[in-house]
């Protein structure tokens, strides 16, 4: 009886070795075909990469049409530029420095703010409303908190409510109010 027994368990061996090594093998093909399957529908194709080429040639032509005169950056405070809109026809755009703003905060008193602002005007730059909105944002900065200028949250509020100022004050001609330098002190 127990030759019996060792005899059943002889021939009771799993798969074979080489048949394991075969799923394997088979399995890593289709997983690897998959694989090149996700990735050449993923990847941007040849053909469209050589379309995009000819658009980056344009850009430096329009670059040099834009270059600065030869008198040099910075000979006035009001700098042009045109872009395109929907539809591809051309806006002008006027930028316009405005003086540095010092001022206290109501609250606390001992806190101060200088600010230097540019306004982007949607065609040529009115000088006289631009020093409208520049007395017109000195007054607004003058009521602020402290505490209203905290974090990414406070400076984004009050990127918001300077250009919803501005663009009230000059019925809409100014698109946005730039910020060169903000320092609390």
């Amino acid at each position: 009886m127990a030759s019996t027994i060792e005899h059943q368990e002889e021939g009771k061996k799993g798969p074979s070795m080489v048949m394991l090594l075969v799923a394997y093998a088979i399995i890593t093909l289709i997983a690897g075909g998959a694989g090149f399957g996700v990735s050449a529908t993923m990847l941007k194709p040849a053909s469209m990469t050589s379309a995009a080429e000819p658009a980056a040639d344009k850009a430096p032509a329009k670059e040099a049409a834009h270059a600065p005169a030869a008198s040099g950056h910075g000979a006035e405070s009001d700098h042009v530029a045109e872009s395109e809109g929907h539809g591809g026809a051309t806006q002008k755009l006027s930028i316009v420095d405005l003086p540095s703003i010092t001022t206290n905060l109501v609250d606390p008193t001992d806190a101060w703010i200088r600010m230097e602002l540019s306004l982007v005007f949607e065609g040529d730059a009115d000088t006289m409303l631009a020093q409208e909105v520049h007395q017109d944002i000195i007054a607004y900065v003058h009521t602020m908190k402290l505490y209203n200028l905290r974090g990414g949250s406070g400076y984004q509020h009050l990127m918001e409510d300077l250009e919803e100022r501005a663009a009230i004050r000059t019925e809409g001609r100014v698109k946005r109010v730039l910020v060169r330098s903000m320092i609390l002190e």
